[in-house]
C-alpha cells in the first residue's frame, strides 16, 4: 500500500470513528426528556437500520415503528431524563462496526427534582448506509440503579 493509500485509509477510519460517536451523541439528545417532554423520536428512530433490535432492558423492538412504539412508552413517566454516553470503545470493521460505551443517566419526576440515578453499558453494534453510520442493534447490561428508578419503569422491566 502506498503512504497515500495509507493516509486516506487513517482518515476514513477516523472519520469513521467520529461518525459512529456523533451518532451515540445524537442518541443521548434524542432519548433526553426536557421539562416532561420527550426529544424528537422520529429523529431518533432514523439513527437506527431499518431492521435494527433495540434492547434496553424493557423488552425488544425491531424495526423504525417498533422502536418508536417503545420510545413512546418509555418517555411518559419522567419531568427530565438526561442521557450521558462515556468512554466509547469502537472497533471497525469494513463498513459494520461494534462499540461498548458506559451509559450514565439522571431522571427527575415532577414530585421529587433530587436526580435518579442509572448506569448501564451498551453494547451496540454499527452499520454505514447510504444515509452514513447507523445503530444495527442496541443492548445493554444495567450496572447499577437507584431504586425509584426501578419504580417508575416496574411495568416495563423484564
Amino acid at each position: 500500500m502506498s503512504e497515500d493509500a495509507a493516509v486516506r485509509d487513517q482518515v476514513r477510519r477516523l472519520q469513521d470513528l467520529e461518525e459512529i460517536k456523533t451518532l451515540t451523541h445524537k442518541y443521548t439528545y434524542g432519548a433526553n426528556i426536557i421539562g416532561g417532554k420527550p426529544g424528537d423520536l422520529n429523529a431518533f428512530v432514523k439513527l437506527f437500520a431499518e431492521d435494527a433490535t433495540f434492547d434496553v432492558g424493557m423488552g425488544a423492538a425491531t424495526g423504525h415503528a417498533e422502536i418508536l412504539e417503545m420510545m413512546k412508552a418509555l418517555t411518559t413517566q419522567w419531568e427530565c431524563a438526561m442521557h450521558y454516553m462515556l468512554n466509547p470503545v469502537i472497533e471497525l470493521d469494513g463498513d459494520r462496526a461494534s462499540g461498548k460505551i458506559t451509559g450514565l443517566f439522571a431522571f427527575t419526576t415532577k414530585k421529587d427534582p433530587a436526580p435518579i440515578w442509572l448506569s448501564n453499558i451498551y453494547s451496540d453494534t454499527f452499520v454505514r448506509t447510504a444515509d452514513g453510520w447507523r445503530f444495527q442493534s442496541i443492548s445493554l447490561v444495567t450496572t447499577f440503579a437507584d431504586p425509584a428508578f426501578l419504580v417508575g419503569y416496574a411495568d416495563h422491566l423484564e
